[in-house]
């Protein structure tokens, strides 16, 4: 038992370790500047000669094959979630992925895998990563006034990836690692809400032939926005919102003292692409696209991200006190969008029965929205020990809403909660066949099993918890302490087995990656 958590001690070490610092200068510039020129968010509007333009990604072209793109991809994840840039936000990155989903190209992109995720960033800022990989600010979030204009940033990012604009950008500069990519494009996103460093990026960049490649994106922004555009009709979104979103963004930057916002920055607009997505909206709307409503997640998520921007006492109880003071200024949906916003706020104060009184208000206004509502009652009931109320809560809401992560994971606390490790087991193993790179099932799952007496089984989960984070020795080091358990059967220990070749093959080409790094920087 003592080895078990020394080996989480030990894991607490490598986290704390920096990310890796970019090298070689000729690489770092080039990189820098499509990146920060083309990667990052989202559909802008505006006209070029776009009708004959050739489709520039070609998927089953190019050096950078799509396996490897992936691997750059992840490695930049690790990194980024290594350094808490990713908002761990269960339900607002599950809406998102939603969302996505209703785009055409996320079921039709053959090879690609789309993971989207939220990044807690007041600046007005989206960005695709290699592999499929697309962050949202939640500033840009908090900006949109509907799905369809969410959506379009959503669309045009996706169609950098299944265009492979981003791997077409990155074989232009190849002589690097896995490592030594991810760590360059790491210091491109490191500029998205500076316009000072970003000019920094630029100036570097004109050493190293960047009008080539400011040419290139500018072909992959508008090929971006033409396939971007056609997803999001396709879908029954208001082609519209993207004109209209953008054009807002555009109005917003003469308020922002230290120039455009983020996303103008990544993204500059032009008159000629504005109006050639205003031509085709124009022949969208024409043809009878039909306009969606919103669905009523998007306000909820948008109001709970709004209620926790500032979690400090400070900043809840302004929160708090702006939310009150609005009542009686919106009927129906609204005002229960606004009571749920105050449940949310109430419970991070620990005020248990005024957070159950505003979402009572919140059920008795808004209709579609349960699962958003059950999640803030389970973890009231948690919170406050009410344990079995919680578990009763959950289990009542999953017959409802069986794919909401959020209430999977708040089950799997009330089960641990109550001690009930082999039901939490049980459960928590089943849900990891649906989502195996849930990294906090894993965390609780090895809590389940480790207070279950399944030690070896405790340190394999926990080497899973691990290896999403990409900290391959502390993975390794459970799976070991997994196969020196006593009483090991032969079935489990063939699969820690199998699984430690596996987590040391990662490790020797990660160091093959820096070993690499370290020759050519």
């Amino acid at each position: 038992m003592a080895s078990w958590s020394e080996g989480q001690e030990s894991e607490r070490g490598r986290a704390a370790l920096p990310a890796r610092a970019p090298r070689a200068r000729r690489i770092r510039a080039a990189i820098c500047v499509t990146v920060a020129l083309a990667l990052a968010a989202s559909a802008a509007p505006m006209r070029a000669q776009t009708g004959n333009l050739p489709r520039l990604g070609d998927p089953g072209g190019g050096e950078l094959s799509q396996m490897l793109e992936r691997r750059i991809g992840e490695a930049i994840m690790r990194d980024l979630r290594r350094n808490a840039s990713v908002l761990d936000d269960t339900e607002g990155t599950d809406y998102l992925n939603r969302l996505a989903v209703r785009l055409p190209g996320a079921a039709s992109a053959e090879g690609f895998r789309f993971e989207f995720f939220l990044v807690s960033d007041p600046s007005l800022n989206a960005f695709a990563l290699p592999g499929g990989f697309i962050g949202v600010h939640t500033g840009l979030m908090l900006a949109a006034q509907s799905e369809s204009e969410l959506a379009s940033v959503l669309a045009h990012e996706m169609a950098h990836v299944t265009q492979r604009h981003i791997a077409r950008m990155l074989e232009r500069e190849r002589q690097g690692s896995v490592l030594s990519i991810a760590a360059l494009v790491l210091a491109a996103l490191a500029v998205r809400s500076n316009p000072q460093a970003a000019g920094g990026v630029l100036a570097l960049g004109e050493s190293v032939q960047n009008q080539q490649m400011l040419s290139f994106s500018r072909d992959a922004e508008r090929e971006a926005d033409r396939i971007g555009l056609e997803m999001l009709t396709q879908a029954g979104f208001d082609p519209r919102d993207m004109v209209g979103f953008f054009g807002r963004i555009q109005r917003a930057s003469r308020f922002h003292d230290t120039g455009a916002p983020a996303y103008l920055q990544t993204h500059p607009f032009t008159t000629d692409r504005m109006a050639d997505i205003q031509g085709r909206v124009r022949d969208a709307i024409v043809q009878g696209a039909p306009a969606r409503r919103d669905d009523i997640g998007f306000e909820l998520v948008r109001a709970r991200l709004r209620a926790l921007a500032d979690r400090s006492v400070d900043g809840l109880r302004l929160a708090r006190a702006h939310l009150e003071a609005a009542r009686g200024e919106g009927t129906g949906t609204a005002d229960g969008v606004r009571w749920y916003g105050l449940a949310v706020i109430a419970h991070a104060q620990r005020d248990f029965e005024a957070a159950r009184q505003a979402l009572a208000q919140a059920r008795s206004r808004v209709s579609g929205g349960d699962a958003y509502l059950d999640r803030v009652g389970v973890e009231v009931e948690l919170d406050a020990g009410m344990l079995p109320a919680a578990l009763a809560l959950a289990d009542a809401a999953l017959r409802t809403s069986p794919r909401s992560r959020t209430l999977v994971q708040l089950r799997a606390r009330a089960l641990l909660g109550m001690r009930e490790f082999p039901a939490a087991v049980g459960f928590i193993t089943e849900r990891l066949r649906e989502w195996p790179a849930d990294s906090q099932l894993w965390k609780m799952l090895a809590e389940a099993q480790f207070s279950s007496g399944n030690v070896a089984l405790a340190h394999q989960a926990t080497a899973e918890q691990y290896a999403l984070a990409g900290a391959w020795p502390a993975a390794i080091e459970q799976l070991q302490l997994a196969r020196r358990t006593r009483g090991l059967d032969f079935y489990t220990g063939s699969r820690i087995d199998a699984r430690l070749r596996e987590l040391e093959q990662e490790l020797r080409r990660e160091r093959e990656d820096s070993k690499t790094q370290r020759r050519d920087g």
